[in-house]
Formats: structure tokens, sequence, C-alpha cells
């Protein structure tokens, strides 16, 4: 190879160099006014998930239908001592009505008593468990 070959294949090297790269990046850039064909897939893809999420009214709080009754001491008639009653959820049947499930409650002096299930007052209006 002589040296105006080698010349030669240096220079044009150098124009590749500088040319390609313009050349490139121009194709990576949109044209103006819109993008590029397989650009529109990505618009849409953009577009939807960046547009506003829908507003939904705010959901009217309901009154619970069960309520927790936490572990208390009672006096049940006919006993000298208190009954501690667990803990236990209510069902809200009315306004001044709820539904008891059956519990067994432990008297202080170690004996069980046993209130069966049932419908009375609530938790605060109420002198039973």
């Amino acid at each position: 190879m002589g040296l105006r070959s080698f010349a030669m294949l240096i220079g044009s090297v150098v124009i590749l160099n500088v040319g390609v790269p313009a050349v490139a990046s121009s194709q990576l850039k949109s044209p103006p006014g819109g993008t590029t064909p397989a650009g529109a897939l990505f618009d849409r893809l953009n577009s939807a998930t960046t547009r506003p999420i829908p507003q939904t009214p705010a959901p009217v709080a309901a009154t619970p239908s069960d309520t927790w009754v936490p572990d208390r001491f009672i006096q049940v008639p006919g006993m000298d001592s208190q009954v501690l009653v667990p803990g236990h959820w209510e069902r809200r049947l009315s306004d001044h009505q709820v539904y008891t499930p059956p519990l067994a409650g432990r008297a202080t002096n170690g004996d069980i008593v046993n209130f069966p299930a049932g419908t009375q007052p609530p938790v605060n209006e109420r002198q039973a468990p």
C-alpha cells in the first residue's frame, strides 16, 4: 500500500467520523411539527399513562354495623364478685339494639358464667354483657 493510498484511507475515515454522527443524530430528532411514525406509539403510551385520574365522589361514611367491646368487669345479679366478660364484636341492629354473641365470663373467684347470644341494648345502655 502506497503512501498516497494510505492518506486517502485516513482521509475517508476522518470524513466518515465527522459526517456519520451528524446523520445518525438527525434521525433521532423529531421532525418539526410531529414525531416519527414509530414515535406515535410512544406518544399514545405517554398520553395514556400521564392523563389525570378521574375523580370519584368521596364515599359517605356509614355507621359501622359491628362494634368492638373490649374486656370489662360487670356485676351480675346473684353473684358476690364481678365477672370478666371477654372482648367481642357486637352487630348493630338499630340505634338501641345490638346482637351479642354467646360469651363465657369468668368471675373473680374462678367460676365460669355463660351468657347466651341475643339482642340487647348497646353496651353503654346496659348492665349485662
